[in-house]
């Protein structure tokens, strides 16, 4: 049976937007708050809220409580057993970001497959360079490059990315092969924080030349390397079909010093409800990433 105190201090709490605003409209201690909405989760055993130590949001399940349990005690029960978890059945949104550039025909794969055996689980699938934040933007899943820290963040390797310098071959034939990174010309520079990342986990601490084209996306520095625009420094396998016939080549091998990681990203363990685990898990099976 579902107390009813629990239930209206989760509403107070999202109407108020925080425990400590909500433990003041009910004159009550902020730490009753906490412990009636954590004690109305495990009643329910799902998830209701995602929080940290400067905001919250909720889950899919917490929207869908506070939607129809703001209608009136009629639509209570219906309200209570809509999120309630089922053990052995997934269901509800899951929502995951991805770099803008990221290969879509792995991710189509990925949660095609997942949603035949789950049908009841829904995407929202976000493809962006921007770093969203996991608690204010909502996302269950990240895919990033790179180790990003945290004390609430759960990070599992995905796949290990190898770098390569790459330049079509007729313009290295035109302008020569250079000999060290510094005597790069025409250089196709990523964005500043990525080229940073790169300088020191892929080079070692070599800095980059200054780029005469800077973009943020992986596929139009393949394209541009393509149409003949200079080097770039890339995720081995964008261009390994150009590399076999011949029409591009990678320079500078001896340059690259690291692999980097590629990541999935959670706010925390407690926020990976049922559904988020078992699609990680499912992510996480070995296959090849493709393109990036």
């Amino acid at each position: 049976m579902i107390k009813l105190d629990p239930l209206l201090t989760f509403i107070e709490v999202v109407r108020a937007g925080s425990f400590s605003s909500a433990a003041k409209r009910l004159a009550m201690p902020r730490s009753t708050v906490s412990l009636h909405v954590r004690n109305l989760e495990a009643s329910l055993g799902t998830r209701l809220l995602k929080r940290s130590t400067r905001s919250l949001s909720l889950t899919d399940e917490g929207r869908q409580l506070f939607d129809q349990a703001g209608d009136g005690l009629t639509v209570l029960t219906s309200a209570l057993e809509a999120v309630r978890h089922k053990p052995g059945t997934l269901s509800g949104l899951i929502r995951l970001t991805a770099p803008a550039d990221f290969p879509t025909e792995f991710l189509a794969a990925a949660v095609t497959q997942f949603q035949d055996l789950h049908p009841a689980v829904r995407f929202e699938i976000m493809l962006t360079n921007a770093a969203l934040d996991l608690i204010g933007d909502n996302v269950d899943i990240a895919i990033r490059i790179g180790e990003r820290g945290g004390s609430e963040r759960v990070e599992r390797r995905l796949q290990d990315i190898a770098w390569q310098f790459c330049a079509g071959a007729e313009w290295i034939q035109g302008k020569g092969e250079p000999d060290a990174v510094a005597d790069i010309r025409n250089f196709i520079s990523p964005m500043p924080g990525l080229r940073s990342f790169l300088e020191q986990s892929v080079l070692g601490g070599m800095k980059l030349p200054d780029g005469v084209i800077t973009v943020d996306n992986h596929l139009l520095s393949r394209d541009l390397v393509l149409k003949g625009s200079g080097i770039a420094l890339l995720p081995k396998g964008m261009l390994d079909k150009a590399i076999t016939e011949g029409r591009v080549v990678t320079v500078l091998d001896h340059a690259i010093q690291a692999t980097t990681r590629l990541n999935l990203t959670f706010p925390s363990r407690a926020d990976m409800v049922p559904r988020v685990r078992a699609f990680a898990e499912y992510l996480l099976r070995p296959r090849t990433v493709g393109s990036v």
